[in-house]
């Protein structure tokens, strides 16, 4: 027990501080393993389906909209290995993979994705990184990684590289489940969807979703610019 709090302490801090180099050697260590450990059924990532869910999403939003998607890009914010942007690309007129990890670009990179390019960079610089994009996605509760204030800076980044009419899909460990989730570290923010609506209407989206159930561990947010 004593052993553990330190660390999901510091963990809190590295990404609070925005500690780039600290995290970018965390998501190293794990790139070479990364999607294999995906398909373990007890990954974290896994329960209540959130990676599925959200992919499933993420593809209804791009159906639903899709000569809007054709015409433009879609930058994937904290991609990893690439498994999210590569579900989607096809529908846009080109697409981005941005995250912190170089050992993450570099596996991604060996995907050899059409129309796909892959950036080591900060995920809060969006728009110094790409033209406006359509869409942004963000799959692995990054929101909770950072909390309030860098949540509400991601967003912002988010909103700022979206053309006019774009939208931003992303998740966020739900603040209901926290009892109850079979994985609950303490060193995240868990949020209310009032807390994530407030958090995107202040960051400048006029319109903001939430999808999940009360148990679900993670919850999809769908933001319109």
């Amino acid at each position: 027990m004593s052993g553990t709090r330190p660390a999901a302490a510091h963990a809190s801090t590295v990404y609070e501080r925005r500690e780039l180099a600290a995290i970018a050697a965390r998501w190293d260590a794990r790139a070479d393993s990364w999607e294999e450990a995906l398909q373990d059924p007890d990954c974290h990532l896994q329960e209540g389906e959130a990676y599925l869910k959200f992919e499933r999403l993420l593809k209804r939003c791009v159906a639903g909209r899709r000569e809007f998607c054709a015409g433009n890009g879609v930058i994937d914010a904290g991609c990893g290995t690439g498994l999210v942007l590569a579900g989607v690309i096809e529908r846009f007129a080109w697409g981005m993979g941005v995250d912190i990890s170089p050992g993450m670009i570099a596996v991604a990179r060996r995907k050899q994705l059409p129309k796909a390019t892959w950036v080591v960079g900060d995920c809060f610089q969006l728009k110094r990184l790409e033209r406006p994009a359509g869409v942004v996605v963000s799959r692995g509760v990054l929101l909770s990684h950072y909390g309030e204030e860098g949540g509400l800076e991601f967003l912002r980044a988010a909103h700022e590289v979206l053309v006019p009419t774009g939208f931003l899909v992303t998740d966020f460990l739900n603040a209901e489940a926290r009892t109850t989730a079979r994985h609950a570290p303490g060193d995240k923010h868990w949020f209310t969807k009032l807390e994530i609506q407030s958090l995107a209407r202040a960051a400048g989206f006029s319109q903001v979703v939430i999808r999940g159930r009360v148990a679900d561990r993670v919850h999809q947010v769908i933001a319109e610019a």
